[in-house]
Formats: C-alpha cells, structure tokens, sequence
C-alpha cells in the first residue's frame, strides 16, 4: 500500500503541475500530495526497518533510531495533511462559490508552506526527549549509533502526548467535521437554487458548477481523512484511560493488533485521494488519460 501510495501521489503532483498554478486550488491539492508523499515514503521505512528478518548486525546506525526518526517525520506528514485539508474545507464553507478568487496563487503558496513551517515544531519535543549517540556493544565488539532515553521524558512526554495526539487532532476533526457539515447544507441549498434557475430557462455559469465541484472534492477529502485517521486517536485517548493497554499491560497484544490497522488506515488516507480526484474531476480524469496515453503511443513507437 505503501508502494502505491508513493506511485498515487507522485502522479498527483505531475498532473496539478501540468493543469497549472494560476489558482489556489491546484496549489493547496499539490501541497496535500506532497504531504501525502512524505507520510508514505516514511511510513515505507518505518515497516521495512522494524522487520524482524532484517537484521542489524552490521549495522552503524541502530534500527531504534530510523524507526523512531521514520515514524515521527510520517507522523508529521501525516498531520500536515489534515491541516491544509481543514484549511481548503474552511475555506470552502467560508465562501463556497467563490473558492478559486478567495484562493490565489500568492495566498495558497504562503499559507501552505507556513503549514509545513509551523509543523516542524511537533518534530521538537519528540527528539528532545531523547538522545543520540555511540555506544559500544560488546557481543559484537563494535561500537553503533543508538538512542537513549533522557529523564526529560518523564516530564515532557505526558504533557506533549495530550497536546500533540490528543487535543490537536481532535480538533482538526472537529474542524473538518463541523465544516463538512455546514459545507454540505450550503451545497444542498445552491443545488436547490439551480434548480430553480434552470427550470426558468436562465442560463448558469459554469465557473459556479466547477466551484460546487471543488467543494464537493474537498469535502470528500476531509471526510476520508476523518473515517481513516480517527481511529488510531481513539486508540491514543484510550491509552490514557484503560491500563491495561500500556505496554506492560494485559491487554498489550489487544492494542498492537488495533494500532497495527490504524497504521494501515493512516497509509490509505495518504494513498487513496487519487480515486477521489478520478471520480469526482473532470479535468484530473482528462489529464491522467493524456498522461498514459501518452505514455503508451511512446512505448509503440
């Protein structure tokens, strides 16, 4: 899944690239791909680096510290795709037909990448409770790069975990629920409208139908990323409140089993937008068409 995440999302890209930035909309769907593409190739190394069958005798660099780097940085992808999706869907609730003049090229360009700015500080706290360095394993007589675990972790742990997997996620999820709703309930009610223009034999602009599609692009996003991410949240406020699951607990194979398909929904959020993006636009469906047909007619030749 992992594998074609990457492949989804790198087509993503080149096809936004080709349909061109001169809106906002292509810029923010560009910056979500990214994102995307980051979680994927990081969640990649996280899976491959904690396999069982791949050794690390001769090994410099502890498997510890790839995974604990891979997992956080996907964790970081991951969440930033969640904000530049509930920022587009707030957008889009905000003024719903006019999301492509709200959005310019300028606005998108920067309050995207202040999103992938911002977010760097999630990476601070989960490495400054940690410390890296060398250290001499004796069985094998050589000396590796490894990872220890600091007394500022019994301080600072806790109180990041409730902000960074508990109340930050949440209200994303509120955000992108609360707007897919009132998003929802105003499209019903333009849909209504053109409907009564159109029985009146009235003309209808067709940037007011590209601007409901967009809404309805964006709206579909955000709901797959609240169906396939909340889960493994749920899990994390569970940890908080049933003992039994902590690592020591009785329950300790329950909730690996569970966060073992929440890692799994996690990959299929940042993998599964390109079916949305086929089903639900036109102009994506005409430019992947163009893309590999092109593709095809060179293979011929």
């Amino acid at each position: 899944m992992c594998v074609f995440g990457i492949v989804a999302n790198v087509i993503n890209i080149q096809l936004f690239r080709k349909q061109g930035f001169r809106g906002g909309v292509n810029v923010t769907l560009t910056s979500l791909a990214v994102s995307d593409l980051g979680a994927v190739i990081f969640e990649l190394v996280y899976f491959t680096v904690i396999n069982p069958h791949l050794l690390e005798r001769d090994w410099v660099i502890s498997k510890a510290i790839i995974g604990i780097i891979s997992a956080f940085t996907h964790e970081y992808f991951s969440r930033v795709s969640s904000v530049v999706t509930a920022f587009e869907i707030c957008l889009c609730v905000t003024c719903p037909l006019k999301v492509k003049v709200m959005i310019t090229t300028k606005v998108a360009i920067m309050v995207n990448a202040s999103i992938f700015i911002i977010y760097w500080l999630y990476l601070f706290p989960q490495f400054y409770v940690v410390d890296f360095d060398w250290a001499l394993i004796s069985e094998r007589n050589v000396t590796v790069y490894v990872v220890y675990t600091t007394a500022r972790s019994a301080i600072f742990s806790p109180m990041t975990y409730y902000f960074t997997d508990i109340l930050f996620p949440y209200c994303t999820f509120i955000i992108l629920v609360s707007s897919c709703t009132i998003l929802f309930v105003k499209l019903k009610s333009k849909a209504r409208w053109r409907n009564r223009v159109s029985s009146s034999g009235q003309g209808l602009s067709q940037v007011t139908v590209r601007e409901q599609k967009s809404c309805v692009v964006f709206m579909a996003v955000s709901l797959m990323c609240v169906v396939l991410l909340l889960p493994q949240y749920l899990l994390f406020t569970a940890l908080t409140f049933i003992r039994a699951l902590a690592f020591n607990g009785y329950f300790v194979d329950v909730r690996k089993v569970v966060y073992a398909f929440t890692r799994v929904f996690k990959t299929a959020n940042s993998s599964f937008t390109i079916f949305i993006y086929y089903n639900m636009s036109t102009k994506y469906r005409s430019e992947f068409h163009k893309m590999f047909t092109k593709q095809t007619k060179a293979e011929h030749l």
